[in-house]
């Protein structure tokens, strides 16, 4: 009995029969089509892969494929950038060679840049012979040119055959083997018609009966050969197995869909049953897998995704970045706090940012005392052998405990393992010596290189590419991204070799698919999905995918099928529930729920006109002032914005200490005051020497910048001399230290009471004249502090002068006149005048004095910042205030309460 092929549009149903009679080898495209028909997975690439193996040829790896082709780009072209010439030009190598058995000649007429990348075939094939190796792309042709016994072979799911296919099917086929080519006498079928010409002249009879559809996809795929304009182009009836939804974006696409899918479940619907197809499943892949987690569905997704965009590849990437940059504090605390890394407790981190370790030395001290782990294994030599290279990145997977911490995630297991096995073939050739730029570029290669699953596992409903779905059959289909240019796609030139030079190769016998094969190829490839399912389909798209709109894709026109009402859905999360009556009144027990109600209040009693309540300050708790010490800049706060000192004393909201990388105004003024300090302290004997023996500030400075540990700051040493400059300039002013002088004080601490207040503090200065004390405050700046609010809520009334004079100058030299109290410009060199309308009269002083009372006596500390904002410069609270317009709605109701 001949070869048969057999024609049938839906063949689905005599290929089950067949498969029982286990009279065939059963040849199958995917491991989806063999699990329709209940046979184990054979395809031709395992057939093709044993009997290379057979004769000692293997497969190249990707890894390996990549590293012979770059070589190969970089003797024939010698590229400026070979790493992105050999990443754009190995996908259409890879289309050549999987278009023709051979490719040596290379035949005129074709553009220049169609010959340059001929001429890199056969030496890539010629490199990969020497290691008596294959690529890919070229299994079939080189199967077929040895010796292959024939059997008797029942193939399916070969719906769209490539000439290397038909070859192989051929040369491996004997006497009563079957076909299934599904064909009509329909331009959509042109390239399939081409092959039963060719099998036709090796022998081959031709089946051409046609059934009559059953199931629904059967009837839809028919009607979606039929001409548009077609009378009796079919209609199913909607909603029953037939329905088209549009969404308002992609996230409620998913949502709608898998709420739907959950619906089946609950009714007993096996997961097997159902599947989700998406042209393009990257898109909708991390959505759907997220939510399906929401909604404790068990969902697969098997398309192959980068190793470097799993956890395990941006953390291999961070550590790169880390040790190239030689352990700068952001990214190597980055690396620490990555969910594959050890993840230390609150007292590491408050000591990390307070110190700010920026070598491996100081991470070494730090990871070794508090976390246990050893910051050393990551040094490494300029120079290294291949294997030596693995080595150290092995023990670096041990020090950080990366298989075990990888394992609490499949895909992360998975991409451990995968890269974990690339790593042999990386060390080879052993002896090789690599430099660590080399070392770094190639493994970066081989982290792009490798890929893995999205969702790995078995089990569950799965997401597919169209593609996935020849030959299968499911009862519940959900295809999404029905919209048009997203399914189908619009056709696009090839980045390497455009439609014209395909044309030109197509001449001289280098078959690669034209624009109308590639519409004709997604228009195949969408009545092979329409095929697989048996039940029910439904159809989705988003209106808006970003800002960009979306309309229905044309294939649904062809179908005639028209948009459906959204079907009415229950809540199929926890998550969703409490969206939902977190505006309501519920007596639901559930913790998480009564937490999210009572912050939704707070934030609408934020927002509306109600008075300022606890939220807001206002928490009717006395603050005892007789029992609390404070600073001037404590009352200076309280009297800028009450919240603000509310927040930071009450509710200790302050930021966290961290170790400066920059000099700050605040830790300038503190090396300025330090400096001073100890330089007068010197000097304090012999003024003079101030402007007669310069050194003496250099020391003075070296010896302040120990005093306040001050950080390792970038380019310091240039920066330094020029802080030294500035205070030297100051110190030879003649005001900054008056003739006759004498410093009796340098930072003098004092306690003391002021209007009612317990006061204590620092006076930089106290300098005894022939009138009396003078008490000198330093400031970097070159302007006075702004001052508190007046009754009018302006910052204007200077306070800090008034305690200085009523209760340092008291407290630290009783009995002694006050002459003056001033503020002296450090980097000006001269003393800063306090205007009129700042300084506060008694009565100010006593009524503001009265305000601050207020407040802690009635627990009352609003958002009321000065009329023009002074208090919110450099206040850090305004994720917790929030102050701005609301404040207005607020105001009124707060004075009428």
């Amino acid at each position: 009995m001949s070869r048969q092929v057999f024609l049938n549009l839906y063949p689905y149903h005599y290929a089950q029969q067949l498969t029982l009679q286990k009279t065939y080898e059963i040849v199958t495209s995917s491991r989806l089509a063999a699990q329709t028909l209940g046979v184990r997975h054979n395809s031709l690439r395992d057939d093709g892969v044993k009997q290379l193996k057979h004769r000692g040829i293997e497969i190249a790896s990707a890894l390996t494929s990549y590293k012979l082709f770059r070589q190969t780009v970089q003797e024939v072209l010698a590229p400026k950038d070979p790493v992105g010439t050999v990443r754009t030009l190995l996908p259409t190598v890879r289309m050549l060679l999987q278009s023709a058995a051979s490719l040596e000649l290379i035949p005129n007429g074709i553009s220049e840049r169609a010959e340059r990348i001929l001429r890199l075939v056969p030496k890539y094939q010629s490199k990969l012979r020497e290691s008596g190796l294959v690529d890919e792309s070229e299994i079939y042709w080189r199967t077929v040119e040895g010796e292959l016994d024939r059997r008797k072979l029942l193939l399916y799911g070969y719906f769209q055959l490539r000439p290397d296919e038909l070859e192989l099917i051929d040369a491996i086929s004997g006497d009563e083997s079957l076909l299934f080519l599904p064909t009509l006498a329909h331009e959509q079928f042109q390239q399939n018609r081409a092959a039963i010409t060719f099998l036709e002249s090796r022998g081959w009879q031709i089946e051409g009966t046609q059934p009559d559809p059953i199931a629904v996809g059967e009837h839809l795929y028919r009607s979606f050969l039929q001409p548009q304009n077609a009378s009796s182009a079919l209609v199913l009836p909607q909603p029953n197995n037939c329905a088209v939804y549009a969404y308002g974006n992609l996230e409620s696409e998913a949502r709608g869909t898998l709420a739907q899918i959950k619906q089946l479940l609950h009714q007993q619907v096996k997961a097997k049953d159902i599947v989700i197809i998406a042209r393009n499943e990257a898109e909708y892949g991390a959505v759907l897998l997220d939510i399906a987690w929401e909604y404790d569905i068990p969902l697969r997704a098997l398309y192959d995704t980068p190793l470097s965009s799993t956890r395990l590849g941006a953390w291999l990437n961070l550590l790169l970045e880390v040790i190239n940059n030689r352990f700068p504090f952001e990214s190597t605390a980055k690396l620490l706090s990555h969910p594959l890394c050890t993840n230390p407790d609150a007292e590491f981190w408050s000591e990390v940012r307070a110190k700010k370790p920026t070598n491996v030395a100081e991470w070494t001290k730090f990871s070794q005392e508090q976390i246990n782990i050893d910051f050393s294994v990551l040094n490494h030599k300029t120079r290294f052998r291949r294997d030596n290279w693995v080595e150290w990145v092995r023990k670096i997977f041990q020090a950080f405990n990366l298989r075990r911490r990888c394992a609490r995630w499949s895909r992360e297991s998975v991409a451990f393992n995968t890269l974990d096995s690339a790593l042999v073939e990386f060390a080879k050739p052993e002896n090789e010596i690599l430099s660590w730029d080399e070392f770094t570029q190639e493994f970066q290669d081989t982290i792009d290189l490798l890929s893995v699953p999205a969702q790995p596992g078995r089990g569950g409903v799965e997401l597919h590419g169209p593609h996935a779905t020849i030959g299968t059959q499911y009862r519940h289909v959900f295809v999404l991204g029905m919209a048009e240019g997203v399914f189908p796609p619009p056709v696009q030139n090839d980045p390497v070799l455009d439609f014209y030079e395909r044309n030109q190769l197509s001449q001289v016998g280098i078959v690669l698919a034209s624009a109308a094969d590639a519409a004709r190829q997604e228009a195949l490839g969408f009545g092979n999905l329409l095929q697989s399912l048996t039940d029910r389909v439904v159809f989705s798209y988003a209106k808006l995918n970003g800002r960009q709109e979306q309309t229905i894709s044309p294939y649904l026109k062809r179908l005639n099928l028209i948009e459906t009402s959204l079907p009415d859905l229950p809540l199929a999360s926890l998550e969703e529930m409490r969206k939902c009556y977190v505006r309501l009144d519920s007596d639901l027990e559930d913790p998480v729920l009564a937490r999210a109600t009572h912050a939704w209040r707070v934030e609408q009693s934020r927002e509306d006109a109600t008075p300022q309540d606890e939220y807001d300050g206002i928490v009717g708790i006395p603050v005892s002032y007789t029992e609390r010490s404070f600073s001037v800049s404590q009352l200076t706060s309280l009297g800028l914005c009450p919240f603000k000192w509310f927040a930071e004393k009450v509710l200790k909201l302050g930021e966290l200490d961290e170790t400066e990388i920059e000099l700050s105004p605040s830790l300038r003024g503190n090396l300025y005051h330090k400096t001073l300090e100890l330089l007068f302290k010197t000097v304090r004997a012999h003024p003079a020497q101030l402007l007669t023996e310069p050194e003496l500030l250099r020391a003075a400075f070296l010896a302040a910048e120990k005093a306040i540990d001050l950080p390792k700051l970038p380019a310091w040493d240039v920066c330094r001399t020029e802080h030294i400059r500035t205070l030297s300039l100051t110190i030879q002013e003649p005001n900054f230290f008056p003739a006759g002088a004498e410093a009796i004080s340098l930072e003098g601490a004092f306690a003391g009471d002021w209007q009612g207040f317990k006061i204590r503090g620092r006076v930089d200065r106290i300098d005894r004249t022939e009138n009396g004390l003078v008490l000198i405050d330093y400031k970097t700046g070159s302007s006075v502090p702004k001052g508190v609010s007046d009754e009018a809520g302006n910052a204007r009334l200077d306070i800090q002068l008034p305690i200085y004079k009523a209760v340092a100058a008291a407290n630290l030299f009783p009995n002694e006149p006050v002459a003056d109290a001033y503020y002296y410009s450090l980097s000006k060199g001269k003393k800063l005048a306090v205007s009129k309308n700042s300084v506060a009269t008694e009565d100010e002083l006593s009524a503001f004095a009265d305000r601050c009372k207020g407040h802690l006596d009635r627990g009352r500390f609003p958002v009321k910042p000065d009329n023009k904002k002074v208090a919110c410069e450099y206040c850090t609270f305004d994720p917790v205030c929030r102050q701005g317009s609301r404040l207005s709605r607020k105001e009124r109701n707060n004075e009428l309460n």
